[in-house]
């Protein structure tokens, strides 16, 4: 991680975990099992990425879903979070230094990260705007993709929306629409 990014993340305390947390879970649990990808829904804007690998496994986990959120979002084209590329670069370089803790720890979310990427970096159809940079391109091939070459196929269609849920701990994951 740079030394700005060091800079940025404190020593969270347990409240300051607690609340991002809470505030997190209750947009997760305001509708997202229902809308999905397609939802757009806001959540409150904190540097995820510096909390990848933080020894808390709950701040770790709502960290790395709103990514994998954001990135849906981006592939369903339901809303483009990244307007600055140099965030979702931010984003994408946390990834690659935590890649193996995220895919032990948390394999569904794992598993739609590399799916999302698959389909964005292969996508020419988005608006210039909304294209991926070609320096993250190479980064997710390079330090991403290609480091382990049975991510393509090993996780490009395992993709199961209620293990996301069960993962991501959203409640009534299990009961039918309303």
């Amino acid at each position: 991680m740079k030394s700005e990014d060091k800079k940025l993340q404190k020593e969270l305390t347990n409240e300051e975990k607690s609340m991002i947390i809470k505030e997190v879970n209750k947009v997760l649990n305001s509708g997202f099992r229902i809308l999905g990808f397609d939802g757009g829904m806001a959540f409150p804007h904190y540097l995820y990425y510096l909390y990848f690998g933080d020894p808390d496994k709950e701040l770790r986990r709502y960290s790395i879903g709103i990514f994998t959120i954001w990135l849906g979002y981006w592939n369903t084209g339901c809303s483009f979070r990244f307007t600055k590329q140099s965030e979702l670069y931010k984003y994408i370089k946390a990834l690659v230094e935590y890649q193996e803790e995220i895919e032990k720890d948390f394999p569904v979310l794992f598993n739609y990260i590399v799916s999302f990427l698959i389909e964005l970096i292969e996508s020419y159809d988005n608006a210039e705007e909304t294209r991926m940079k070609s320096y993250i391109v190479e980064i997710v091939h390079k330090d991403f993709l290609s480091k382990k070459s049975y991510y393509r196929e090993k996780y490009r269609y395992r993709i199961n929306f209620i293990e996301f849920l069960k993962e991501l701990k959203i409640l009534d994951y299990d009961k039918p629409y309303d």
